[in-house]
């Protein structure tokens, strides 16, 4: 019954049961100090109101009726104790002032008061019970901690009190230094110099981030500082219609990509697209594909000529033609079709000179490559290889071939074909009679976060459905880097290059270990690890074994050391190119593809 009526309702309870306690207190004051049982009807009706109205005062003042019952510990004893002694002192000098007009001994202030200490305190004990009978977890109490003071707080401590059952908040974090020694609603304010002293002292299990109440970077630390302690680190939604519904509302924050990988956003300059790209015919392969759609979009700010976007997909194409046409923009021609088809090239390029073509289309999932072999190979490799006879043919003379960190000793059939990808490009460079005027680069890089089936989205994914986080060993780990730097450093990449065949490395950092991004985008959602130490947590990270093809880590190049470029954040590979005569294998291969199941050694005979 209790857990069914509302907080208004619920206060209301409790003010009439502080009534009948306090009368009580009195008329077994009277009944002590007389050593007698008192008729409560001889007790002036006066005294009954004196202390009524002291104890509701002071009570009002002291914000005793905005504890939380359900919360109710040594802390909310002790401020009730404080209150029923100022009410003590109050009532001394009282006594004193009306000893001729209301007669009452001052041993009764003292007796009552210690009574309806103990009565009281013992009520808000029995409330606490009832209301945690049965509920799940109910060892565990969310003492909530919130940084800022301002409107947006106001109503998430609002929020929280009307919940039932989220948590208390033990304290606001004055950020701007403005509030000393004072409280809002009842709730004390901390300076935040003493933040890990009051995150000791009331066990604090949740802060929560008011928007703009720290910066950045001091957040930052403070993630970092308790990221272990199986403390919730979440943030205020920016509306304040939002914060008012804080609790309510599921936590789906919006991480930041450079929080998870812990390093600054690479900076990419633009002065030098704008000649390349303006008033020049490009084509991109796979410009539907989350890192080709973002080619194109970066692409049509510098106003080609003419953008044909190419891709197998016509879901894929139909949303980046979508993104592109709210800027009125008329020279973009869809292509929908395969890479690989002679037939669809030989027919769309007729009539048409392109001056630059960037091939991003490719199956680019390991384990979807280990299962379907063929697939990827006819894509990856054979679409590669028909792309290139066409540029050979319209004599482009800027290539730019999209490749992988895989690619380096590879392990799986995306790596391999990768990495015959590169040879490819490598061989029509050699055999081209118009050698010294092209252009031929092969851009390396590691996992594009925000593509499809990159890692953090399915963490975030996993979270969002409540399901566990599966890393597949503790020491995996990879390089990342944004959709964003990697398209811009793909275009640089291209126009850095002058008139030979050469492959790039991106700066992607350090490799981070998948288990510890994992950990972070649980702590950056605002919830906690499940383990062994916290079995209370909220989601676990589950190792499966790595699959098929998989590595343990990635490499960037061959052994040999990156040489630095012009752009800082892009270095040149010296790797030996081992394998020659692709292009006529590849004619045998595709027999041998159809009659055997095994890929490996005979894409091996390719590169080396």
């Amino acid at each position: 019954m209790i857990k069914n009526i509302n907080n208004v309702q619920k206060k209301l309870f409790l003010i009439f049961s502080d009534f009948i306690i306090i009368c009580l207190s009195v008329f077994l004051a009277y009944s002590i100090r007389l050593e007698k049982l008192f008729n409560i009807f001889e007790i002036d009706i006066k005294i009954f109101l004196i202390f009524l109205s002291v104890f509701f005062a002071i009570f009002y003042f002291q914000n005793i009726y905005q504890i939380l019952i359900r919360y109710f510990d040594y802390h909310s004893v002790i401020k009730i104790f404080k209150s029923i002694l100022l009410s003590f002192i109050i009532l001394v000098p009282i006594n004193l002032t009306l000893y001729e007009y209301i007669y009452f001994p001052r041993s009764i202030s003292f007796i009552t008061s210690v009574i309806f200490g103990i009565l009281i305190v013992l009520h808000r004990i029995l409330l606490n019970f009832l209301l945690n009978i049965g509920q799940k977890n109910s060892k565990i109490q969310n003492n909530i901690l919130i940084f800022g003071i301002d409107q947006n707080n106001v109503n998430l401590i609002s929020s929280i009190r009307n919940s039932n059952d989220y948590g208390s908040i033990r304290g606001l974090i004055d950020t701007s230094g403005k509030y000393k020694k004072r409280e809002l609603n009842g709730i004390k304010i901390f300076k935040i110099q003493n933040l890990n002293h009051i995150i000791k002292k009331y066990s604090i299990t949740e802060l929560i981030i008011g928007y703009n109440s720290i910066t950045k970077l001091k957040l930052k630390k403070i993630y970092d500082e308790f990221r272990d302690k199986n403390i919730r680190i979440r943030s205020l939604p920016r509306s304040n219609s939002d914060s008012g519904n804080f609790i309510n509302r599921s936590f789906e924050k919006e991480i930041d990509f450079f929080d998870i990988v812990d390093r600054p956003k690479i900076l990419v300059e633009n002065k030098i697209l704008k000649n390349k790209i303006t008033d020049k015919a490009i084509l991109v392969t796979g410009g539907g594909g989350s890192i080709g759609s973002e080619l194109c979009l970066e692409i049509v700010k510098h106003k080609p000529k003419k953008l044909f976007i190419l891709d197998i997909s016509e879901i894929n194409l139909f949303n980046i033609i979508k993104k592109i046409n709210h800027k009125n923009l008329k020279y973009i021609k869809p292509i929908l079709g395969d890479c690989s088809d002679p037939i669809l090239l030989k027919k769309t390029f007729k009539q048409i000179k392109i001056d630059e073509i960037f091939h991003v289309a490719a199956y680019k999932h390991v384990n979807f490559g280990e299962n379907n072999s063929y697939s990827m190979i006819k894509n990856n490799i054979y679409g590669t290889n028909q792309i290139l006879k066409f540029a050979s043919a319209k004599k482009i003379q800027n290539f730019t071939f999209i490749s992988s960190d895989k690619a380096v000793n590879p392990k799986s059939i995306l790596g391999y074909s990768k990495k015959i990808g590169e040879n490819l490009v490598h061989e029509f460079y050699q055999k081209s009679k118009l050698k010294k005027s092209l252009s031929y680069t092969v851009v390396r890089f590691g996992n594009v976060i925000g593509s499809s089936g990159s890692v953090i989205p399915i963490f975030i994914d996993q979270i969002k459905n409540n399901k566990p986080l599966t890393v597949t060993s503790k020491k995996s780990e990879r390089y990342f880097m944004s959709i964003s730097e990697a398209v811009q450093l793909i275009i640089n990449s291209s126009f850095l290059n002058t008139k030979e065949f050469s492959i790039y490395s991106l700066n992607m950092g350090k490799q981070i270990k998948i288990y510890e991004i994992a950990k972070r985008i649980i702590r950056l959602s605002g919830y906690n690890i499940k383990n062994k130490s916290n079995p209370y947590g909220d989601f676990k990270i589950e190792i499966i074994g790595l699959k098929k093809g998989e590595k343990i880590s990635e490499e960037l190049s061959l052994g040999t050391k990156l040489e630095p470029t012009s752009h800082t954040e892009i270095m040149k590979c010296n790797d030996k190119i081992y394998s020659t005569q692709i292009i006529k294998k590849l004619k045998s291969l595709e027999k041998k593809i159809i009659e055997s199941k095994s890929f490996e050694m005979k894409l091996k005979k390719l590169i080396y």
